[in-house]
């Protein structure tokens, strides 16, 4: 699921890239859930690292699209930054919080599409790496798209795939720091979990690729939070 975030003041803007986005989901086979705000205020209130893509209108009332990306930038360095505004030469300070691009008003789905397109090709890039293991023949490649979780025992992290299970002498934080950006998170201090294949929550253990795992009390709040992100703002 690629999450995108799109702020306006003009509920008609607002319902017009709905609309896109629904038909751009179609076209390139990619589940997309859009949030709308209708401030940067509201936009940075309930902003949470979700998200993938954010779109402003610079030229809002109240904080402007360009304040609000300020803003995220100090929060968040990974996400991409898209501006949709009536003043192209405005655009031009989106280098200042590394924009993607920019989209003139009136948007037309055409223009939209070419811009989405590309943004959304990267978002996918970034969802999936790969990791090198070294093995007693020589290496493994394993993706992280195909990694179930984590697991650390001592000096050695034991990655559970599609493949086997793999070893490799490093730390937790290590790996986290390699993820960093990716649907990943820790249920306890022992694992790492893909969020991608989380089956079932059941009070404080989760079932993963057919493993019971258990989540600890400090992290049940912020791994819970995580999971209905990642899955589309759900309630758990």
């Amino acid at each position: 699921m690629i999450k995108v975030a799109v702020a306006d003041d003009e509920q008609k803007e607002l319902d017009t890239l709905c609309g896109f986005f629904k038909k751009l989901q179609a076209e390139v086979c990619e589940e997309i859930a859009v949030s709308t705000f209708t401030s940067g205020e509201t936009l940075l209130e309930e902003y949470d690292h979700s998200f993938d893509l954010i779109c402003l209108d610079i030229d809002m009332g109240g904080k402007t699209g360009m304040d609000t990306a300020r803003e995220i930038r100090r929060k968040d360095g990974q996400v991409i930054i898209l501006f949709i505004t009536n003043m192209a030469q405005m655009a031009i300070q989106g280098y200042e919080v590394r924009a993607l691009d920019f989209i003139v008003k009136p948007v037309s789905y055409y223009s939209f599409s070419m811009k989405l397109r590309g943004a959304v090709n990267l978002i996918k890039k970034r969802k999936k790496r790969n990791i090198v293991l070294p093995t007693a023949g020589g290496v493994q490649k394993i993706s992280t798209d195909q990694l179930y979780y984590a697991e650390v025992n001592g000096h050695y992290l034991y990655y559970h795939t599609a493949q086997g299970v793999f070893k490799q002498k490093a730390s937790m934080k290590e790996l986290e720091d390699k993820l960093e950006g990716l649907s990943f998170k820790r249920c306890n201090n022992c694992y790492l979990v893909n969020l991608k294949y989380v089956d079932c929550v059941n009070r404080d253990d989760i079932q993963i690729a057919g493993e019971w795992l258990k989540i600890s009390r400090p992290r049940k709040r912020e791994f819970l939070q995580a999971l209905a992100n990642y899955m589309g703002g759900i309630e758990l």
